[in-house]
């Protein structure tokens, strides 16, 4: 009995760590612009901190949005009260990998700055910002919870950031407690 339960436990741990990001792509796959080795300075522009258009995780369109620091999880509060958003990408030696520096400003004043490394993927820039924090016995008396961003350009080139965030509860008895949300934000191109 006691080895039953070390290898579900085992199990669980393996399995919580093999967890993989899943991005929807049918909530944006009408209005995507490929990103791809050969274009990606095109992301590189000065666009609006708020959004235009949010889709929620069940591909609803809304005029209501939020804004650039929030998508990319950024916890400092200057980053909070922007009103443009500079994006500059530079090429690194591995193949198909990118560092991105994010410049919030507000006015003509820089408030926060950060980087993240990316890589080209399905069209996209996969940010290195992926976050896995277990609590309890993942899957049995606890659970996990996993996000990541990614970010592309639209048709007519306004921003794209894409944010997807799972919650996998644990094992109560009977049934799986937990959710899976897939988000989008456009933000429009000043230049």
């Amino acid at each position: 009995m006691k080895n039953l339960v070390l290898i579900t436990v085992f199990i669980a741990i393996i399995w919580s760590l093999n967890s993989c990001v899943s991005f929807s792509r049918k909530m944006i796959g009408d209005d995507l612009s490929k990103l791809e080795k050969e274009n990606i300075q095109m992301i590189d522009g000065e666009y609006e901190f708020k959004g235009y258009e949010h889709i929620r995780h069940n591909n609803i369109k809304s005029d209501t949005a939020g804004n650039a620091g929030k998508m990319l999880d950024v916890k400092n509060v200057l980053a909070n009260d922007c009103d443009r958003l500079i994006i500059k990408s530079v090429p690194l030696a591995k193949d198909k990998t990118y560092e991105v520096q994010f410049i919030f400003l507000k006015g003509k004043q820089l408030q926060y700055t950060f980087k993240y490394q990316a890589q080209v993927k399905k069209g996209f820039l996969l940010l290195n910002n992926y976050v896995s924090q277990c609590h309890g016995i993942p899957y049995l008396l606890g659970g996990c919870q996993s996000s990541q961003s990614r970010m592309g350009l639209t048709k007519d080139h306004h921003l794209l950031i894409q944010n997807y965030d799972d919650n996998s509860g644990a094992l109560l008895l009977f049934f799986w407690a937990g959710y899976t949300i897939n988000y989008a934000e456009k933000y429009k191109r000043i230049h």
